[in-house]
């Protein structure tokens, strides 16, 4: 009889662990990209209702001797109204002939009308019970309709759509002009209900914006003066508070705020400063957090005092006025004051305006508030949203150490050159 048992429980194991619900790759169509839109004539408030576009990805191009650009990109994307991500796929599958997946989606663009709402949070939420929408999927919040963004995004004659968004986001990023903002660090953050959350700006760039030209890094995404290539930027970010967008912040202040969160990572960021000998000119720098920002909590009778330490290494790369910063120390001393001046000067101006506007910060804080508590009870009691943060006093120090002048040292004495 124990035979019997045990060779009807081989049976069982080795049945259930077979691929029956294997798929083929051409039976399967991937999404890269997802958008979400308000739908038009349909109040948000009295019906649960969203348009889904679908950019799905082409199988054929990654076959070796394939062409390297689309025929036509716009087969590939489609939009649909549906009550939210998950249906929209099985809706989708009336007209599309394979089995849709999430798994390699890359990227869930949002509307800026629909993120200043209460539902967007709802369906951020809801869609991570579909198993295979990841948490790292990165969140990109546009001027324009998510459909319109989607269809209009024309990457380079090199690089596939599913490469596209993978490249962009990782490399803007680096350059601190983008926040990370993935799907876990949105639901991180609200769920933890004392920071904002802060996500990738993008828009399209529109012919002859008549922006006014501007430092490097203080525009908005749509409003970066450029001719040619893809009109789809990135830059700046969407504030989010308690899963409702309530602001902007340009890639300045965005910078800014990533320098100050300890949670963030900029890695090849580059700034131009006022040359304090010649202010003509400004002097570009290669600026990097040389270690963590000191952040220490005091708590007093009221609103807590915060100390804010930020160590920063400058690398000098380009100087047009020809100072010679390499060889003097003394340039040197007053190159690093004014850089000093001017990251205290953008850093607290950002602070006050959390304080003032969003009466909450970006900077994840309040990881330093919660251990001066005995327990989370003490802690929600005290209330760092809403009592503390935005009438607290802050001092931020910065602290820069020059570190190089880049490949060439010994800058061209421009009078000889024109004697």
């Amino acid at each position: 009889m124990s035979y019997i048992k045990i060779i009807l429980g081989l049976g069982i194991v080795l049945s259930l662990a077979g691929c029956w619900d294997r798929k083929e790759l051409e039976q399967m169509s991937y999404t890269i990209a997802i958008g979400l839109d308000l739908p038009e004539k349909i109040e948000a408030k009295e019906k649960q209702a969203v348009d889904v576009t679908f950019q799905f990805a082409n199988p054929k191009l990654n076959i070796k001797g394939a062409p390297g650009q689309e025929e036509d990109p716009e087969r590939n994307i489609v939009t649909l109204t549906a009550p939210d991500i998950v249906t929209a796929k099985n809706m989708a599958n009336s007209f599309i002939t394979r089995q849709i997946s999430f798994s390699h989606a890359k990227v869930i663009v949002v509307s800026e009308e629909l993120a200043r709402t209460d539902v967007f949070y709802r369906f951020m939420g809801s869609a991570l019970k579909e198993r295979e929408v990841r948490r790292e999927t990165s969140i990109i919040v546009t001027k324009e309709n998510a459909s319109e963004f989607i269809r209009k995004n024309k990457p380079e004659s090199q690089i596939r759509a599913h490469k596209y968004y993978q490249f962009i986001i990782d490399r803007s990023v680096e350059t601190g002009l983008v926040p990370e903002s993935t799907i876990n660090r949105l639901l991180a953050i609200t769920d933890g209900d004392a920071d904002l959350f802060l996500a990738i700006n993008g828009s399209i760039g529109k012919k002859n914006n008549g922006v006014t030209f501007k430092e490097e890094d203080q525009y908005l995404a749509g409003n970066v003066p450029k001719k040619g290539g893809n009109q789809v930027q990135l830059i700046g970010s969407a504030v989010f508070k308690e899963g409702k967008m309530i602001a902007k912040l340009t890639g300045e202040e965005t910078r800014s705020a990533l320098i100050l969160d300890n949670t963030a990572r900029i890695e090849d960021m580059y700034v131009s400063y006022q040359d304090p000998l010649n202010e003509k000119y400004m002097v570009a720098c290669r600026v990097k957090k040389k270690t963590a920002t000191k952040v220490k909590i005091k708590l007093r009778k009221g609103p807590p005092v915060i100390n804010v330490m930020v160590p920063i290494e400058i690398e000098v790369l380009s100087s047009p006025s020809m100072e010679n910063y390499a060889e003097d120390l003394q340039k040197q001393r007053i190159l690093k004051k004014k850089i000093e001046s001017e990251l205290k000067e953008n850093l607290s101006t950002l602070v006050k305006r959390t304080q003032d506007e969003f009466k909450s910060e970006p900077f994840y804080w309040s990881l330093y508030a919660r251990p001066l508590f005995s327990s989370t009870k003490e802690y929600e009691k005290w209330d760092w949203t809403n009592k503390n943060y935005p009438f607290a006093t802050v001092n931020i120090k910065v602290d820069v150490e020059i570190v190089g002048f880049g490949k060439q040292m010994k800058e061209s004495e421009m009078e000889k050159v024109r004697d």
